[in-house]
């Protein structure tokens, strides 16, 4: 009973220092403020179509119903067409602007969105009723970084796994942990850093102004 008591002890004042420096990093830092340099990448509604186009084609691959073996190649400007419309839908997560870019073998997000948005994984949600709301209305800048991998599923399962390993996660111009942003987003961060991709898919490459997907 004593270590039980004291397991529950120790997982509440981990639970609090987590939250203490969570805000410390939101309230207390002056630079999340401030706005990093920012250039949008610009796209038309042909690039966003496009984008589909070429999802599409991976499934079709993997219903046997396209037998084509190429790579299938995404450029930015379509990456971020389609995000400008699935990303909000998918998350609950709206940004405005937002921009993806791929350079250096990492893709880059960069985008803007009230603090609110930000705060959705327990037991920072809780909080939010009690947070003065001139503070979480306030748009912040948001930066990650990171490489897209891809993770098998269990044998003989048609669906695979894409995931972000994070590098780098910077509030306005103050780089945080990027477990911050686990903290901070809860599931929400889970269903956007980790999702599920048909199992023809079995790689991913991120090249300057591209990303190339492989295929079986």
């Amino acid at each position: 009973m004593r270590i039980g008591c004291f397991g529950c002890l120790t997982l509440v004042v981990t639970i609090l220092v987590v939250v203490v420096a969570a805000a410390g990093f939101l309230f207390l830092s002056g630079n999340i403020a401030a706005a990093p340099e920012f250039s949008p990448t610009r796209f038309t509604r042909g690039d966003g179509f496009s984008a589909q186009q070429k999802l599409y084609e991976i499934v079709l691959r993997q219903s046997g119903r396209s037998t084509r073996q190429d790579d299938v190649v995404l450029t930015q400007q379509e990456v971020n067409a389609f995000l400008a419309i699935h990303l909000a839908e998918a998350a609950d997560l709206p940004f405005n602007p937002l921009s993806v870019k791929f350079t250096g073998g990492l893709m880059e997000v960069r985008g803007q969105t009230a603090l609110r948005n930000l705060l959705q994984g327990p037991p920072l949600a809780q909080l939010l009723p009690y947070l003065p709301t001139e503070r979480i209305e306030r748009p912040i800048w948001v930066t990650i970084k990171g490489r897209i991998v891809i993770e098998p599923g269990p044998a003989g399962a048609t669906r695979s796994y894409g995931r972000v390993h994070l590098t780098e996660f910077d509030l306005g111009q103050q780089p945080v942990g990027t477990w911050l942003l686990s903290v901070m987003l809860g599931p929400t961060g889970g269903r956007l850093l980790r999702w599920q991709v048909p199992a023809v898919v079995q790689g991913v490459r991120i090249e300057e102004g591209r990303v190339v997907i492989h295929t079986r």
